[in-house]
């Protein structure tokens, strides 16, 4: 979770019309997520509501916040999904800048956007966490946490090109995911992959095994190189108090490249 840090800063709301994404858009990008054929047919994607449609909205937001914009790196994102977004319609997006503050080693950026359209106004409500690193934290300072036992419902294996096809798909353009030369010589050494790129997988590969998600929150924890290795996406066998379960993407030797939980629909 992300905890109210010094020096918090709290925007104004803004508001964006988009066109609506073509169905040829729609037909790739859930072809490269690997979502069941049928899962979007009257209806888009929620990830790629986070990842394409907002994408504008939210830069916009996190450069209202005071800390250098190139280094800002995405952390997470939380999607409270109301009711489908529908194919075809003119997409109402508002959003704000909830919080902008560090503390004295890593800056966090929270905004916060809603999306809909005339038949479903609020369809979609998005929390996005960026992060910029200001100065190294001292060793031992990370928390350790209890993992519940977790099965693996699916694999996927990012190939060298795969940043390049996910900036086809969204426009998300950063030269860390997409420009190998310019990749190399940034503290990754290499190109990674966007992190939502990753988390459209994921929440797939959960659908796939069955579950309808209500709400998902998932963190990025550490750069998925590219080309990647062979990939793990796990969820919790059984759920917590709260009816959510745990979900990570990881490989194996243990790294944990992303973590969080996922609400299903009650069935």
């Amino acid at each position: 979770s992300y905890l109210p840090l010094p020096n918090s800063r709290r925007g104004q709301w803004v508001t964006q019309c988009l066109a609506a994404p073509t169905p040829a858009l729609l037909q790739t990008y859930s072809t490269w997520s690997r979502a069941n054929n049928a899962r979007y047919a009257n209806s888009i994607p929620p990830h790629l509501a986070s990842s394409q449609i907002g994408l504008g909205l939210i830069a916009k937001l996190t450069a209202q916040s005071p800390y250098p914009m190139l280094s800002v790196l995405n952390q997470g994102v939380h999607i409270r999904i109301h009711q489908a977004l529908p194919q075809g319609e003119p997409l109402q997006l508002r959003g704000r800048l909830v919080d902008a503050s560090d503390d004295g080693f890593r800056a966090r950026v929270h905004s916060h956007i809603e999306i809909g359209s005339a038949s479903q106004p609020k369809a979609l409500e998005i929390d996005s966490y960026a992060a910029v690193v200001l100065r190294k934290r001292p060793a031992g300072t990370e928390n350790a946490r209890d993992e519940p036992d977790f099965e693996t419902i699916g694999h996927w294996q990012a190939g060298a090109d795969e940043g390049v096809k996910f900036f086809f798909l969204t426009g998300d353009f950063n030269p860390i995911h997409t420009l190998p030369a310019v990749a190399k010589r940034t503290r990754f050494r290499g190109c990674i992959m966007h992190g939502y790129g990753a988390f459209a997988q994921v929440f797939e590969a959960i659908q796939n095994a069955g579950h309808t998600i209500a709400d998902i929150d998932v963190r990025f924890i550490k750069p998925l190189p590219l080309p990647s290795p062979p990939l793990l996406i796990q969820i919790a066998a059984t759920a917590d108090a709260e009816g959510r379960h745990a979900l990570r993407l990881t490989d194996a030797a243990g790294n944990l490249y992303q973590v969080g939980s996922f609400l299903p629909h009650a069935r």
